[in-house]
């Protein structure tokens, strides 16, 4: 990649490539959007808005895991979720993650509950998104959210 993206835990983007479906990634985010805007969580942990998602469990797929973060986060659901880029992210200590990120339209704005993972909902035009945005997600959304799925 010829950008530098850095997240706030020190977690490097390091390549964007096509979706494979015979490899079971480590994690998956969902890109969402509602009326041409994307949806974001914020972290309270973190304090960062990021994309919903989290990592593969074991004998999941990694379109389940998508659609179970998506909901577990935000409370939301969407008709479709596309697989449309594999990520791989290189962590501080040096080791490489292999991740699928993918694309859907909410079928509805359901009423957002705090939880765990997070303490805020809410949607922004793409080209806005809030200065605490995770620099990998923010990078995804702007890069990911023009392509045809």
């Amino acid at each position: 990649m010829s950008e530098d993206i850095v997240n706030e835990r020190g977690e490097r983007l390091l390549s964007i490539i096509a979706s494979d479906p015979a490899v079971l990634p480590a994690f998956a985010l969902v890109i969402a959007t509602l009326d041409d805007n994307v949806m974001l969580v914020h972290n309270p942990r973190r304090a960062a808005w990021e994309l919903p998602g989290g990592f593969v469990d074991a004998g999941e797929t990694a379109d389940a895991c998508a659609c179970r973060e998506l909901r577990e986060e935000s409370g939301q659901g969407s008709a479709d979720l596309d697989s449309v880029a594999d990520i791989l992210i290189g962590l501080p200590d040096g080791t490489v993650r292999h991740g699928r990120v993918f694309r859907g339209t909410l079928t509805r704005w359901r009423p957002f509950v705090p939880n765990l993972e997070a303490d805020d909902c809410r949607t922004w035009h793409a080209s806005d998104l809030p200065a605490q945005t995770s620099a990998i997600d923010a990078y995804l959304v702007r890069h990911l959210t023009s392509q045809p799925a």
